[in-house]
């Protein structure tokens, strides 16, 4: 085909002018590109070392964090475990208190019990005296070790400061130097003591901050494992990768897991001469890059490479985090990004020169196609390809736009993957913070300004009820209500202008009141710390529903112990009164019997004085101090006895239930006492019953492992629980609550007392009581006595003989010691009519006189409780001087006077002529040798 002149010019000046375009780009652009190209890579190994580094920041961070919580969480447990320290001290002092053992037996039981107490990591719990003596220590090598050589870093005493910081603040916390079990290594401690001001000694325990410091380098060991793996997969270039050195030249990550943990501070920088290490140090110290020359895997030991680091120095943990990669590398990609441009302008100008020889529809279809193309990929199809296979520039253009396409979808596909992969990271690690927020014992929710949860674990949905999905992203108050969001306002308020706020708060759930504290701590924002900006607030609520009612117990026993200890002091001294009008009256009524008239007044005085006498006895049932005479008794039997005499008093529309024959429940306690209680629970269940009902009796053996809801905490033990319940009225909630009060009754006519008299009983015997009742629905009396092992029965036992009333002892001789002078008159008299000889004794001391002094004496009257020799110790020296002494012993109440002889004989007061003779014909005379 012959080409037009024109065709020939207009296609070389095509030619031309696209050769010297071409020429000029490549020039111009090509090595500016390059050096560009070079830079951004040189520039993305620094970013990705600055993203290391702040990764690394982060950890220290989060390791700081760590350690606050670990400090917090071991102060909380040294918290703890001194409260059950100081429980246990407490409980064997209060038996000192009770009389049950000495103060100084207390003592060392204490500290002995201290001395064996151990816990957690070999921690132990010890105690010193105000002298800063050790009286506690599970080393012989400190137990009742002075504090003269126990010094801190600083010369200053150790104990000596605790105990100035604990007699004035009461407790507190306090680090020091002290020495490791076996060993003389001392390291940091930190304790928590308290004083105990009425025991006079301060007990403490502590743990070792190495301990703390153990949890927190084991957290920082997984995470530089962490750090290790994700460093080892990072690359930088084709070869180029991270690594981290210490500021001693030891190798803490490498890629290469032969060189970690070793020393390359030898390693010389053949450019410079000087240690490479060092080289490294400086360049992070100026913030530059520093060249230096190494060898190749593919060529080792041929240091004529050319490498760049980027290295920056993190204070936190003194480490020197660098990038390390071939120049060669990073301008690899400079160099193909020229050669690619320099392959698109020949391209170009074959597809100018093409311009002209080209039809124009055909170099418009090709040019729609890409269009169209690229119309389906924007609207999402990623899979769209124009097809284009042509040699020209519009062939190019088709074959990257396909290419680009295909790259955007594979980057995409990466992407998502990547975006899974963390998804699913932060997935797990979001159901790892759930669970463990979730076990937690604590409830623990977030809040934003506007009052929106923003998070809220399992306990805190299930204090208010809701389901934890449910709570989320919801106003409080919808959640809890708008009666407790106006409680709850005013402190929210305070919280949210920057306050620490803790209170507490009662609501009910479940037919009972649920009593929590709750602490609001408000929440910055990030970058916001400084302008006092609060974002949101954190809640902590704790349920304190079981302190707060063993509070309740505590103040009821203790309010209880002040009434018994009232009416105990009263019920004495108006038995004494007793003793005088009951005696007096019945002198009286014998020797004026032939007065006519006088009977009919002294009759209903010594009925008055009798009941006077039974009100003393139980007021001293309630405040613990009548004479009791424990002893084993069989209690079904015992009940089955009862319930027929029951049943001959009670109404036949009160059906009662006992244990069945066949059964033995043993029990250890004072039979009348016992008796005199189960009827007076089952009068007051009678009087319950006025429409008829049931009573039952229920015995069983019972094993107390946990702790029980009684009137107090029950000690874990074997006992006999005995369940007296009625379908009666039941009692209000009001009434129940002072059921156990002296003088209180529902009742419209009672003394007030049968309540109250059961409970001293049951406290005096060493039990616990329990009252379940609601109104309309019955009662359940509860009782759990100490279980006795079943004892063989005295069938045949003689009976005591006593001596015939008035008579049997004529021109005996007696002496009676009283510190009473008109009690002392009354028994005076009675002995007197029996027919003995009296001597009297103001006092134990007199009393022990006389027995030395006096011959023939036959009979040792003697009050328990009087000044001097009391009367227990009385009766014990009598009997050493004379054997065959008859000894009967006289007290209102019990008293811990060491132990009665078990041949004495009680009399209680207030006591009649009757009473006096059975007690001298019960009174053991040994036999003559």
């Amino acid at each position: 085909m012959i080409r037009s002149p024109l065709f020939l010019r207009l296609f070389s000046a095509i030619l031309i002018s696209l050769g010297l375009f071409s020429a000029a780009a490549y020039v111009f652009s090509v090595p500016f590109i390059e050096e560009k190209a070079y830079e951004i890579e040189r520039d993305a190994s620094r970013t990705i070392l600055d993203n290391v580094f702040e990764l690394v920041s982060r950890i220290r961070g989060g390791l700081e964090e760590q350690r606050t919580t670990t400090v917090e969480s071991y102060k909380t447990r040294l918290r703890d475990v001194l409260e059950l320290a100081v429980g246990y001290i407490e409980h064997v002092h209060a038996r000192a208190d009770r009389g049950e053992i000495t103060a100084e037996e207390a003592r060392r039981e204490a500290m002995e019990g201290l001395h064996a107490f151990r816990y957690g990591n070999g921690d132990y719990v010890w105690a010193i005296g105000y002298d800063s003596v050790i009286l506690s220590h599970p080393s012989p090598d400190y137990q009742g070790r002075k504090s003269d050589d126990l010094r801190d870093n600083l010369g200053r005493h150790i104990l000596p400061t605790i105990v100035a910081t604990a007699k004035r603040q009461g407790e507190g916390f306090q680090t020091y130097p002290w020495w490791r079990p076996n060993g003389d290594e001392r390291a940091p401690k930190l304790s928590f003591f308290k004083d105990l001001p009425k025991r006079g000694i301060i007990v403490g325990t502590g743990a070792y901050l190495a301990d703390v410091d153990a949890e927190v380098e084991r957290r920082k060991a997984e995470a530089i494992e962490d750090l290790r793996q994700a460093l080892r997969k990072l690359r930088i270039a084709r070869t180029g990768y991270l690594y981290i050195f210490d500021s001693a030249n030891r190798m803490i990550i490498h890629p290469n897991s032969n060189i970690e943990g070793t020393a390359f501070g030898d390693r010389l920088n053949s450019a410079t001469g000087r240690p490479i290490a060092e080289d490294l140090k400086a360049a992070a110290a100026r913030g530059e890059p520093l060249t230096y020359l190494w060898d190749k895997p593919d060529d080792p030991g041929n240091y004529a490479y050319e490498k760049i680091s980027w290295v920056r120095h993190f204070e936190g943990f003194d480490w020197y985090i660098a990038s390390s990669v071939y120049v060669d590398e990073l301008r690899r990609s400079s160099v193909v990004l020229g050669n690619r441009i320099l392959a698109i302008g020949m391209a170009l100008m074959a597809a100018g020169s093409l311009l002209g020889y080209i039809a124009v529809g055909r170099l418009v279809r090709p040019l729609r196609r890409l269009a169209d193309t690229a119309a389906q990929v924007r609207a999402g199809d990623l899979g769209a390809q124009s097809g284009i296979r042509r040699g020209d520039e519009i062939g190019l253009l088709g074959s990257a736009f396909d290419g680009m396409v295909r790259q955007l979808r594979d980057t995409v596909a990466t992407l998502d993957s990547r975006v899974r992969d963390r998804t699913a990271a932060l997935a797990e690690a979001e159901t790892r913070q759930r669970v463990i927020l979730d076990a937690i014992p604590a409830s623990i929710a977030g809040l934003d300004r506007d009052g929106r949860l923003t998070f809220a674990n399992l306990r805190w949905a299930e204090l208010v009820g809701r389901d934890k999905a449910e709570v989320i992203g919801r106003e409080l108050a919808a959640v809890v209500g708008r009666r407790a969001m106006a409680v709850l306002r005013p402190h929210l308020d305070r919280c949210l202008s920057g306050e620490v706020v803790t209170f507490e708060y009662t609501f009910p759930r479940d037919g009972r009141d649920i009593v929590t504290k709750t602490t609001l701590i408000p929440h910055r924002g990030e970058g916001r710390a400084e302008d006092g900006t609060v974002t949101g607030l954190f809640v902590l609520t704790l349920d304190i529903t079981d302190e707060k009612q063993t509070e309740r117990q505590l103040v009821e026993a203790q309010r209880l112990k002040a009434v018994g200890q009232l009416s105990g002091g009263l019920a004495h001294d108006f038995n004494n009164l007793l003793s005088i009008i009951i005696g007096n009256l019945a002198a009286a009524r014998d020797r004026y019997a032939a007065v006519e008239g006088l009977d009919a007044y002294l009759e209903p005085a010594q009925r008055a004085g009798r009941r006077g006498a039974d009100i003393t006895a139980r007021l001293l049932a309630f405040s613990r101090q009548q004479p009791l005479k424990p002893e084993p008794i069989e209690l079904c039997g015992l009940l089955r006895d009862m319930a027929v005499l029951l049943r001959r008093s009670f109404p036949s529309s009160i059906a009662i239930g006992v244990p069945e024959e066949g059964r033995e429940c043993w029990t250890i306690a004072d039979q009348t006492q016992l008796e005199n209680a189960l009827v007076n629970l089952a009068i007051n269940a009678r009087d319950a019953m006025p429409n008829g009902g049931r009573l039952d009796i229920a015995v069983g053996i019972r094993r107390v492992e946990d702790t029980l809801s009684f009137d107090e905490p029950v000690r874990p033990d074997d006992y006999l629980e005995i369940r007296v319940s009625d379908t009666g009225t039941g009692f209000t909630p009001e009434a129940l609550a002072r059921a156990v009060e002296p003088f209180f009754t529902t009742k419209a006519l009672g003394s007030g007392l049968g309540l109250s008299m059961v409970y001293g009983f049951v406290k005096q015997s060493r039990g616990y009581l329990r009252i379940d009742s609601r109104p309309g629905e019955g009662t359940a009396v509860t009782l759990l006595l100490p279980r006795a092992e079943p004892v063989a029965r005295l069938l045949d036992a003689e009976p005591a003989t006593a001596e015939p009333l008035g008579g049997g002892w004529s021109g005996q001789l007696a002496l009676v010691a009283e510190d009473n002078d008109d009690v002392r008159q009354v028994m005076r008299q009675q002995l007197v009519d029996l027919g003995f000889s009296v001597v009297e004794a103001a006092s134990g001391d007199e009393a022990a006189e006389l027995v030395e002094q006096i011959d023939g004496l036959s009979l040792l009257v003697s009050d328990i409780v009087m000044p001097g020799l009391s009367g227990v110790e009385l009766a014990r020296r009598a009997r050493l001087l004379r054997p065959d002494m008859r000894v009967v012993l006289v007290s209102g109440f019990t008293v811990e006077y060491g132990d009665i002889p078990a041949d004495a004989v009680i009399l209680g007061k207030p006591w009649d002529k009757r009473d006096l003779v059975a007690a001298i014909g019960h009174a053991a005379q040994p036999a003559p040798a």
